[in-house]
């Protein structure tokens, strides 16, 4: 049965690293990057990073030798600042489709070019590497969880004061901060499309025309980033969850935790698929760019220059 396990574990990361290393070349092969680019391409590295330095390494140690508790450690600090930079990078595409449609003229002076989003993404980057390393200082602390031994996490392993209060900050901080955060700025984009739409239909033939070009793009993107959020926190959900359960009512952790994990984990591989699917743009791309080497011609109106 292990060996099953870990021929489907396998298959898994492989297809996860190709799917995100498919979007991050293709976002690169189409020029002009804006803020929303640089935010897809920091995902992606996200969840490989994930891979290369969490599951990876879970996995050695389930199927191979788990005698290592530095490298049992290490596997948990790599799984827990790739879902931090997740979560944030997320925010960042909320962000996003909340000034580009609510603040037009803003997005357009700021969001052209990576310059901005670079000053996003370092400080995320180092602000979520800096909160998965302070179990290493002393407040909270990764242990190996009680029925799976092979796999290190901060979840339900501590009992001290200062194990439940990291727990309750990352359960706050990355969790339901972000959700919060990022349910209002979609709603009030959502609600601003609604005006939008209503809006064109007032106006004169050719205005109209151009709004709804205008409008229909701004609405895959919106869609597209609403999907992949959503989706994100759905699969996030039960473990911040049977977290929060372990942390708030002192009970030992179970196999609620470990499927729980493994259903966070989905995000590798949907998440790129979804990206795919639903952006017409990078398909364009990827099909036309990397996969039939053939030079990209756009004849569709330039929207980025006039919503962005």
């Amino acid at each position: 049965m292990d060996a099953v396990i870990g021929s489907l574990v396998l298959l898994y990361l492989i297809a996860s690293v190709i799917l995100n290393i498919l979007v991050i070349v293709a976002v690169l092969k189409k020029g002009n990057h804006t803020f929303k680019d640089i935010l897809v391409i920091s995902l992606s590295c996200s969840l490989l990073s994930e891979i290369g330095f969490g599951f990876a390494w879970e996995g050695y140690g389930r199927f191979i030798d788990d005698s290592s508790l530095e490298l049992c450690k290490f596997a948990g600090f790599g799984a827990t600042f790739s879902a931090f930079i997740s979560i944030l990078q997320l925010m960042g595409l909320a962000f996003e489709r909340y000034v580009s449609i609510i603040h037009p003229v803003t997005a357009h002076s700021h969001f052209k070019g990576y310059t901005l989003a670079m000053l996003f993404v370092i400080p995320s980057w180092a602000f979520c590497i800096i909160w998965a390393s302070l179990p290493f200082y002393g407040w909270g602390e990764y242990m190996r969880e009680a029925v799976h031994s092979y796999r290190c996490s901060v979840v339900g392993t501590g009992k001290s004061y200062d194990a439940k209060s990291y727990n309750y900050s990352l359960l706050i901080l990355f969790f339901l901060a972000p959700v919060l955060i990022s349910t209002y700025l979609l709603v009030r984009v959502h609600m601003e499309l609604v005006k939008t739409r209503k809006r064109a239909g007032e106006r004169s033939t050719g205005t109209t025309s151009i709004t709804s070009r205008i409008w229909k793009y701004e609405r895959q993107h919106f869609f597209l980033t609403c999907f992949v959020i959503i989706l994100f926190f759905l699969t996030w959900t039960p473990y911040a969850l049977s977290a929060g359960w372990y942390t708030f009512f002192d009970s030992n952790p179970d196999h609620v935790v470990n499927y729980s994990a493994l259903f966070a984990k989905s995000g590798l591989v949907t998440n790129p698929i979804i990206y795919v699917l639903f952006n017409k743009e990078l398909r364009k791309t990827l099909k036309r760019k990397i996969l039939e080497r053939k030079p990209l011609i756009t004849t569709d109106i330039q929207l980025d220059s006039i919503t962005h």
